[in-house]
């Protein structure tokens, strides 16, 4: 598939084809995957904000485009992805064998709330889409109230009972939100039979139980499945009953087998299997980088996530090693064995951070902190980072950093400094004041004042760092 890929995009894709002769590549010379893992690969700043957005596409006509999605991407500038009806055709696809396989949409009257933003953005269109085309064949129904959280539960509370059971898709956080609002409003989650299927953020097996528990889910394993999707392809990859269960399973044995699956033993990646006959994936220095068929054809595209891509007999292979017995293991727990390769992911590696599913940029802080409101007492520098609270909500954190000298600031410069930053988002990030619209306070950040030079945020003399995994 990559192969084939290479050799059309290099034919009727004019951007590609320029930047193979500027990188002094003969299409003809790669013949093999071994000649293919050298092409140079491409990203935003070297091919796709080099090129006209028409050069991009295939045979250069931006027409033949069935529908276009907008993301901000890590730099903040809107990108216009384009897809047409194959890139459709294989997202329902995935949709149907994971919504059959976990939820028994074959089995169940299903009613699937998609709480995805709406409009412009990605995830919202492509999941109603996908659904949409797949509901014919099922007693599925599809409504999309997209990130208005009172709307999702006027439709639980009104029509929720008319169904076996629910769907609700959306960014964890907010999913989590509409869960706890709920509850507030005294809606019985138990009464309904709630799945949940999530994308866009990364969370821990520890957070998906305390999910679990405020909707009495009966099988930790088949009542949620979260999908690694990007605007770039679409769906990349997405967890399957087995890929939960191997990783609750890492998290039971320790350390040690979380090293050897994951190559880390700190930070929680999402585990997903992939199907290789739609997307390439490869690992380079623990970047993932992706080949695939889209709107805009992409070959070997650095994508800016790290993790790695791994054959399924080699998983199976390291988990024997550690004395677990998948054959076993699947059978206990009664789900299907999907033989697809793995493909765990840590995020993005640039300076942004995540809040509910959308990218809040370090520019848009850096310039909130030259607001005449702040600028007099602080120095410029900050870090960020989102975390969970006890009661597992997300929140931004934004630790400041105090001019040199400066240092009887106190809550009332806090307050002066959160107010210059929600400003500044909701002017320039429109996914962020789209979310403030729906969440307002809950969205604003937390902010918290440092002395000049501190050490563990600010040493003198090395790169600032502006974000804080």
């Amino acid at each position: 598939m990559a192969l084939r890929l290479f050799r059309e995009a290099s034919k009727r894709v004019p951007a590609y084809r320029d930047f193979l002769k500027s990188n002094k590549i003969n299409p003809a010379k790669i013949k093999t995957i071994i000649d293919f893992s050298k092409i140079p690969s491409v990203d935003k700043k070297n091919y796709l904000l080099k090129y006209p957005l028409e050069k991009l596409c295939w045979d250069g006509k931006i027409e033949k485009a069935d529908m276009i999605s907008l993301s901000s991407g890590s730099s903040g500038d809107p990108f216009f992805w384009l897809r047409d009806k194959e890139q459709e055709e294989e997202t329902a696809l995935s949709h149907e064998a994971f919504l059959v396989d976990s939820f028994g949409i074959d089995k169940n009257s299903t009613l699937l709330i998609v709480s995805f933003a709406m409009g412009m953005w990605v995830a919202g269109t492509l999941t109603y889409r996908a659904v949409q085309k797949i509901a014919e064949n099922y007693r599925l129904t599809v409504i999309t109230p997209g990130i208005n959280k009172q709307d999702v539960l006027n439709v639980v509370r009104k029509i929720g009972n008319k169904y076996k059971q629910i769907v609700i898709a959306g960014y964890p956080p907010f999913v989590k939100d509409i869960i706890d609002e709920g509850e507030r409003q005294n809606i019985d989650w138990k009464k309904h039979k709630i799945k949940f299927l999530f994308a866009a953020e990364a969370f821990s097996e520890k957070w998906r139980d305390y999910m679990y528990k405020k909707i009495g889910a009966k099988n930790p394993l088949k009542d949620s499945l979260n999908i690694y999707g990007t605007a770039d392809a679409l769906i990349l990859g997405h967890e399957t009953p087995l890929s939960i269960l191997i990783r609750r399973l890492a998290d039971k044995h320790g350390k040690e087998l979380y090293r050897d699956l994951f190559k880390h033993d700190e930070r929680v990646p999402t585990l997903v299997q992939y199907n290789p006959a739609l997307r390439y994936l490869e690992s380079v220095n623990g970047n993932l980088i992706f080949s695939a068929f889209s709107g805009i054809p992409l070959v070997r595209y650095a994508i800016g996530d790290t993790g790695d891509a791994t054959q399924y007999s080699k998983v199976i292979s390291l988990l024997k090693k550690h004395d677990i017995n998948m054959d076993k293991e699947v059978r206990l727990a009664k789900i299907s064995n999907w033989k697809l390769p793995f493909l765990y992911v840590y995020g993005r590696n640039d300076f942004t951070a995540s809040l509910y599913g959308i990218n809040i940029h370090p520019e848009n802080i850096r310039d909130a902190l030259s607001d005449k409101e702040a600028e007099g007492d602080v120095s410029g520098k900050f870090v960020m980072f989102t975390g969970n609270d006890g009661r597992m909500n997300q929140y931004l954190k934004i630790v400041v950093e105090l001019k040199d000298g400066v240092s009887n600031a106190g809550v009332k410069l806090e307050e002066r400094i959160k107010s210059a930053v929600v400003k500044m988002l909701k002017e320039k990030n429109m996914e962020y004041n789209e979310l403030y619209k729906s969440l307002g306070v809950m969205v604003e950040p937390q902010i918290k004042l440092y002395r000049y030079g501190h050490e563990d945020f600010f040493k003198p003399g090395i790169k600032q760092k502006w974000r804080k995994i």
